[in-house]
């Protein structure tokens, strides 16, 4: 009996002191998810990043296609919310390797990561819900849902 009890506790210890492990790491490190809405005849666009780096959320704003993207930190997430995100949006791009339907006005995903000079980025009309954007429009909307409701 005394045994059971002394294994119990042992896995018990195991459990709580082992380290949990992440998905940012140096490779990592330089990832942004970008997504948002555009305008094609301006180059403007409006939308929202997170950074690996330090977890923002940040409202993201170009008000022509030469200006460089405004960002604005307004919120935070934590590791697990970023990392099953980054799993989602790879293995979407994985899938889907290529959307680019969009329309006067367009709305997009993006994968950029700055240490391994990827960049991803799926763009579609939102006047439209075709078969084609259906992952990407579920992963923007679930991106949404990060965003406080006052931004």
């Amino acid at each position: 009996m005394k045994i059971f009890f002394v294994i119990i506790l042992g896995f018990l210890f195991h459990g709580c002191m082992s380290t949990k492990t992440t998905c940012i790491n140096e490779r990592t490190l330089g990832t942004i998810l970008r997504w948002g809405d555009g305008d094609m005849a301006s180059g403007s666009y409006t939308g929202f990043e997170i950074h690996a780096e330090d977890l923002g959320v940040y409202n993201a704003q170009r008000s022509n296609g030469s200006d460089t993207m405004n960002i604005k930190r307004i919120d935070s997430v934590n590791v697990d919310f970023f990392c099953t995100t980054l799993q989602n949006m790879i293995g979407t791009f994985t899938a889907i390797q290529s959307l680019y339907s969009p329309g006067k006005t367009y709305r997009s995903v993006e994968y950029i990561n700055t240490k391994t000079n990827v960049h991803k980025k799926a763009i579609w009309n939102p006047e439209f819900s075709t078969y084609g954007s259906k992952e990407f429009r579920a992963l923007h909307d679930s991106l949404m849902l990060t965003v406080p409701a006052s931004k």
